[in-house]
């Protein structure tokens, strides 16, 4: 690599590269010193780019292909992947796809580079899951600051992650014992009154007993469905992909989910459902949960004898699903304030939960691929408005 100024150099072809090796001979690194994956056909290349990163205080490795680019990607855990696309054999496409489909470097960096204009279409590259992309030939200024950008944005990303693990600890350390010994208390309350008094009670007192049991086992079942729930999506996504269910499908899961939640709060009659089914691409246990946990909200923030309306139907090529209620409803600060564990006004409102509802429901739709926002107006109500991707109904379950 000809020696020139950083800022306005542009990297070309240098001196001989041996393949697949280490660009440094240090055998101690400190961890703060960024380590960088090149994989690309051209040796040549791939020396200027490591002497270019090197140059700018990035530890870097080399692979002349994505066989051995994988190989070696397990074997060193880099920090970012840069990659030429048009390769012999595999890809650099091909690569990224196994590599988002990998559980140890499913979210590492990844950074597309070719000097062929047939391959260079930069938003088809962030579709594929790139995080950036380069053309060729590209200065060194530009090649340091894509690298540096990705880094700094992964970094971030993790903080985010780290900072989700500690709310959720959190929130589940203060919440988990009065959400799981208070329904429990009532379970075993009203079991010893019927195991001691239930011969001389009336049918009506034992039948509201039997009730009683019946709500607070409910409650229960939810905070642990909803804790383990919260605890798995910590971990990596599967690779399976979801099956389409079948609009009737829909349609029954998405009653079945906000009927669960209004007989949890016994307010059946204040629950009106306008439900059309389309086929959607998910899980039928996450889009019960989905709904149930919406609904759930609803009934929460509203008070008896008011109604929550569930609304869901096609408007044009989406799948729309619509919760309100006719509650205190948020100002426009808590809408935007809307995360992860957040429970509004809970030292004015009695309210039950581990607050990890909003979560559950952003995982979802994550995973499916869905959209949410509120409308919410102070003192009148709330509407939850969910945007799902309608699939076809080749395949349905």
């Amino acid at each position: 690599m000809t020696k020139s100024t950083p800022t306005d150099s542009t990297l070309r072809p240098g001196p001989s590269h041996s393949r697949d090796s280490s660009a440094t001979n240090s055998t101690h690194v400190e961890d703060a010193v960024r380590m960088v994956h090149i994989i690309d056909d051209d040796a040549a290349l791939g020396a200027a780019l490591s002497a270019g990163l090197a140059a700018h205080g990035f530890r870097t490795t080399f692979s002349s292909s994505a066989d051995s680019g994988w190989t070696a990607a397990h074997r060193n855990y880099p920090d970012l992947i840069l990659c030429d696309i048009n390769m012999p054999g595999k890809n650099g496409h091909r690569l990224l796809d196994e590599i988002r489909r990998d559980d140890d470097l499913g979210s590492c960096p990844f950074v597309f580079m070719t000097g062929n204009p047939i391959f260079a279409q930069p938003r088809a590259a962030m579709d594929m899951g790139a995080d950036d992309f380069l053309l060729k030939p590209f200065t060194l200024e530009t090649l340091v600051s894509c690298v540096t950008a990705r880094l700094r944005r992964n970094e971030i990303c993790s903080q985010g992650e780290a900072l989700l693990i500690k709310k959720l600890k959190e929130s589940l350390r203060r919440g988990l014992p009065h959400e799981f010994f208070t329904p429990l208390t009532g379970i075993m309350g009203f079991a010893e009154m019927l195991a001691e008094d239930g011969d001389t009670m009336k049918p009506e007192e034992q039948k509201e007993a039997l009730n009683n049991i019946l709500l607070s086992g409910r409650r229960l079942q939810r905070t642990l469905r909803n804790y383990l729930y919260a605890l798995d999506r910590l971990a990596p996504d599967s690779a399976t992909p979801f099956p389409v269910l079948s609009s009737a499908t829909v349609s029954q899961l998405l009653q079945k989910g906000a009927q669960v939640a209004s007989a949890r709060h016994v307010r059946q009659g204040d629950l009106v459902l306008d439900i059309t089914g389309e086929p959607i691409a998910g899980g039928a246990h996450e889009l019960t949960l989905l709904i149930e946990e919406l609904t759930d909200n609803a009934f929460s923030f509203s008070q008896p004898r008011s109604i929550v309306r569930v609304r869901a139907g096609r408007v044009g090529q989406e799948f729309h699903l619509m919760v309100s209620d006719g509650g205190r409803g948020m100002t426009r600060q808590q809408i935007k304030a809307l995360g992860l564990f957040r429970q509004f006004e809970r030292g004015k409102y009695e309210q039950q939960g581990l607050g990890v509802g909003l979560f559950i429901v952003q995982q979802v739709l994550r995973r499916f691929g869905g959209t949410l926002h509120f409308e919410s107006i102070k003192g009148v109500g709330t509407t939850c408005h969910v945007i799902l991707p309608i699939a076809t109904e080749e395949s349905t379950a």
